[in-house]
């Protein structure tokens, strides 16, 4: 059954080092020593992950991504990030704090309205990073557009 899993280490060493997902639902999680840990995660999972790091002057790294997991087995385009095995398939990658902040801000808001934010539609995310790269505001993740998503995958309505 692991073996079928996307495994993902966070980590917390106050004041330092905070690697943790922001988004998604494990299948289980395995509690390691010294604030760490491994969340498993099913295949075509949506999962947004932050990392942080803190230097002498401030934030040395700060960094969210947002992917799909993926099945080991079959998946062409993964890509690597460190700490999570075997690889994903990343839709939005942003690093610094002038390019995180909206994107988180624009977590929120999804979950404002209701929704979580790993069930919408990952072209949305897409849609994100390019509009952060290009300084310019995301269109909203509204209503209409989830239940065009979810008639898309014949889904039932949301409500």
């Amino acid at each position: 059954m692991i073996n079928n899993l996307t495994r993902i280490k966070t980590m917390n060493v106050k004041n330092h080092i905070k690697y943790y997902v922001r988004f998604s639902r494990p299948v289980f999680i395995k509690e390691l020593a010294g604030g760490q840990a491994y969340e498993y995660y099913k295949p075509s999972q949506l999962v947004g992950y932050v990392q942080w790091q803190a230097g002498e002057y401030g934030s040395r790294i700060w960094r969210f991504t947002i992917f799909k997991t993926v099945s080991p087995k079959g998946e062409r385009k993964i890509q690597s990030i460190n700490g999570i095995r075997p690889g994903v398939q990343i839709l939005l990658d942003l690093e610094g704090a002038m390019r995180v902040r909206p994107a988180l801000k624009t977590i929120d808001q999804i979950e404002a309205i209701g929704l979580q934010p790993a069930d919408i539609s990952s072209a949305y995310y897409g849609h994100l990073h390019q509009r952060i790269m290009a300084k310019q505001p995301a269109h909203p993740y509204g209503e209409e557009q989830h239940q065009s998503f979810l008639k898309e995958q014949g889904l039932t309505s949301w409500g």
